[in-house]
């Protein structure tokens, strides 16, 4: 086995705006919000359903969802909450080197102050010539980097069990990571983490579908680093 990423991302196992329905992603992201309503004292409650993020999995996600098997919105359930990690991870001073590599797979936040990056602490590339030579450790961390408060840190992290594949924003200050959790049979089976950087916490979400191996699935940002070769 290669290392996780090759095996999440290379298929063993950002946020265009388009429309859907008469609903554009930004109208989506206008209206986008947790609260559900009250409770019988009166105090607001967190929406534990997937249905205020309905658009961006059917738009942004699509092709995500459709690498697993029978899986529909209501299919997730929402299973626990968590704090962001919140752990230093890197400075913002030069980001020159950091961009000719890892710039194509980050994901802007819509007003491009802050960026979401998948790859970086796991994934080492280097340029040898032409190629983009790649190689990878067993564990990913997910970072998130604050260019206005010049602030970059690592929010999240996953051992061989489990891995980010996907992030898309649906507003200024919330997001959605799209990856996998494996069953006790060794499966990929899909997890969802919404992200709150207010609350600086995340909302998780399991589904009892599995990815096929037929399904090939690459995820958008791997694709897009255009790596040459594997080490």
């Amino acid at each position: 086995m290669r290392t996780l990423y090759a095996l999440l991302f290379l298929g063993a196992i950002a946020c265009s705006v388009v429309s859907c329905g008469g609903k554009s992603k930004s109208d989506a992201a206008a209206k986008y919000t947790l609260t559900a309503g009250t409770d019988n004292q009166g105090n607001r409650v967190e929406d534990s359903t997937l249905a205020p993020v309905k658009t961006f999995l059917e738009q942004d996600l699509a092709q995500w969802m459709a690498s697993f098997t029978g899986i529909h919105i209501d299919s997730f359930r929402n299973i626990q909450k968590s704090d962001f990690e919140n752990t230093e991870y890197d400075q913002t001073t030069d980001l020159t080197k950091f961009y000719e590599l890892y710039k194509a797979s980050c994901n802007f936040s819509p007003d491009s102050s802050q960026f979401i990056d998948l790859y970086s602490a796991g994934l080492m590339l280097e340029k040898k010539g032409k190629k983009i030579i790649a190689s990878a450790d067993v564990d990913q961390a997910v970072t998130l980097c604050d260019l206005k408060n010049k602030e970059w840190k690592r929010i999240a992290s996953f051992g061989p069990s489990a891995g980010i594949e996907e992030a898309i924003w649906i507003s200024p200050s919330t997001f959605i990571l799209a990856g996998v959790m494996y069953n006790d049979n060794g499966q990929p089976t899909p997890l969802l983490m919404i992200g709150d950087i207010n609350k600086r916490s995340f909302r998780w979400f399991e589904a009892n579908s599995v990815r096929p191996p037929s399904s090939k699935y690459e995820p958008s940002g791997l694709k897009k680093l255009k790596i040459d070769e594997w080490e």
